[in-house]
This record gives C-alpha cells, sequence and structure tokens, in this order.
C-alpha cells in the first residue's frame, strides 16, 4: 500500500501497471510503502513492469 503523493509519473505508472495486471499496485495491502519511500515504489513498480510480473511475486 502506498502512503504518499500522486504524482503524474507515479499516475502513468499506476495505469501501465492496472492496464498489465489487472489491479493497481498500491493495492496490494501486504506491502508498505511510506511518503519517504517514493523512489523504491517507484523502482519497484518500474520492475514489476519490465519483466511483466506482478510486485507480489519479487518484493518481500
Amino acid at each position: 500500500m502506498w502512503h504518499g503523493e500522486t504524482t503524474p509519473e507515479l499516475d502513468e505508472l499506476n495505469k501501465e501497471y492496472y492496464a498489465l495486471f489487472g489491479v493497481f499496485p498500491f493495492g496490494h495491502m501486504e506491502f508498505e510503502y511510506g511518503a519517504d519511500e517514493y523512489d523504491e515504489y517507484v523502482k519497484d513498480i518500474r520492475k514489476a513492469l519490465r519483466i511483466k510480473k506482478p510486485l507480489t511475486d519479487f518484493v518481500e
């Protein structure tokens, strides 16, 4: 779950993630990303899109 602001960059990544996996990345309740972890959150979403696997498959 994301606990920060949505930037235009993040909004676009959310749409791409949804198009690929049918859920938004912030909907994964098993993960917690604080507002100070924006860079890590974006990096993980980009990786998910690149490897075509949802966050649940590789984020610990």
